[in-house]
């Protein structure tokens, strides 16, 4: 078993795939407008033949001495970026590999300090995340495409923050906590010079999630000093001047997770009564709303089809497709409880993976969904048969993680891995 300094970094880096017990930020959306978006049920597609030939599984390699290693992105030229852990450390160190090349590239904490950890990268291979001597002095931090440390500056009285979404132009946006406990929202140029954007009259702070190649910015903005008050979804054009998304009727909040090149936002809402972000919504890029129901939906592609996890029928989730023409499809998921679909590519390749009746968190089966529908589980590594996939590109790069586990199903490492044909 990880020792008890690790489980909170296994537990964070996992958190897209431990949705079944909380509800965490949704990975990416590449897509169109998908205003049209609705709920309806349908019947699970079918599995595919076993012998179709299948993309084979590796493990991707760590340096000497790491036990554990986690998949944070991949983007359309390979590219694979996370972390790895060694054995006896209290932090992680973040690296990024090449699906189609052997080896890995160490992406180095700042200058002085030990730990550093991998949130974002973009299709030009600008990556940013964080690097830290010790916790809760945090530092955001982007690397270049040739793996260079940049420290992004913090307003002054900062006690740390984070950089979670970075644009080809190497222009990020994430969030400065200060010492007073709020959160600001905050831009960084290619030079690493910041703007804190500003936020909504009559908030006290907020978070940028995510910035597209036009420079636009979403996030949310609330009030610190209410105890169980509302996210405002907002939006900062690359000039810098936010504007409120619209909610729709009986919502009270929502959080915007991501902001697409074509102008479409994407998050979850709360309505009213409830103090949960549990509802999909989507943004046309005139700001027109759309409520697509319970659910938590994590990615999108240039067709409109966004994918996640339906909650209408299950608590814990059924994978699920959700097309531009507003129609619902419930995925096939062989022999297990529950599951959730991760990623979509824009040739309509989808990837997750599902969780057995027992809901053993180390016992996930990784699988890839066809764009007809047909399931497909993924090959095992050498690990053993137990997999999560976490994004796919267009080339069908698939990434994710194994599990290893003892003779009693306990969980004993935790593997980045590739599978491609």
């Amino acid at each position: 078993m990880p020792t008890h300094g690790y489980i909170d970094v296994i537990d964070e880096s996992r958190s897209v795939r431990m949705a079944r017990l909380r509800t965490p930020r949704p990975r990416s959306l590449a897509g169109m407008a998908v205003s049209a978006l609705l709920l309806l049920g349908s019947a699970p597609m079918a599995t595919a033949a076993p012998s179709e030939r299948l993309p084979a599984s590796r493990l991707l390699p760590i340096p000497a001495g790491g036990l554990h290693s986690f998949v944070r992105g991949l983007n359309s030229s390979g590219t694979i970026i996370g972390e790895y852990q060694v054995e006896g450390s209290a932090g992680p160190l973040a690296i990024r590999w090449n699906a189609h090349r052997p080896g890995y590239t160490r992406l180095a904490p700042l200058p002085g300090e030990k730990f550093s950890r991998t949130t974002a990268l973009s299709d030009a291979g600008w990556v940013v995340g964080q690097s830290y001597d010790e916790l809760p002095d945090v530092h955001p931090v982007r690397w270049t495409p040739r793996g260079t440390p940049k420290r992004l500056t913090l307003p002054r009285g900062s006690l740390g923050g984070r950089a979670s979404a970075v644009n080809n132009a190497g222009v990020a946006v994430g969030e400065a906590q200060g010492k007073d406990s709020r959160s600001r929202p905050v831009r960084w140029r290619p030079d690493g010079r910041k703007t804190v954007l500003p936020v909504l009259p009559g908030d006290s702070g907020g978070t940028a999630t995510s910035i597209n190649n036009a420079g636009t910015a979403v996030g949310w903005t609330e009030q610190h000093d209410v105890a169980g008050g509302p996210a405002h979804p907002v939006r900062w054009n690359a000039a810098g001047a936010v504007s409120a998304l619209p909610l729709p009727p009986g919502f009270t909040g929502a959080r915007t997770s991501r902001i697409t090149d074509s102008g479409v936002v994407f998050g979850h809402g709360r309505a009213a009564g409830s103090t949960e972000y549990d509802r999909v919504l989507v943004w046309a890029p005139d700001g027109t709303v759309r409520d697509a129901g319970r659910g938590r939906a994590y990615d999108a592609n240039l067709a409109g089809t966004v994918v996640g996890a339906s909650l209408d029928d299950s608590p814990n989730g059924d994978p699920a497709r959700w097309h531009a023409d507003g129609t619902r499809t419930v995925l096939a998921n062989p022999a297990e409880a529950a599951g959730e679909v991760l990623a979509i590519n824009n040739r309509g390749t989808a990837v997750g993976y599902a969780w057995p009746p027992a809901g053993n968190p180390a016992l996930d089966k990784a699988l890839m969904w066809k764009p007809d529908g047909t399931v497909v589980p993924l090959p095992p590594s050498s690990l053993g048969p137990y997999a999560a996939a976490f994004a796919v590109n267009d080339a069908g790069v698939i990434a994710g993680f194994a599990v290893g586990t003892d003779g009693a199903g306990n969980p004993t490492t935790w593997r980045a891995t590739v599978w491609k044909r």
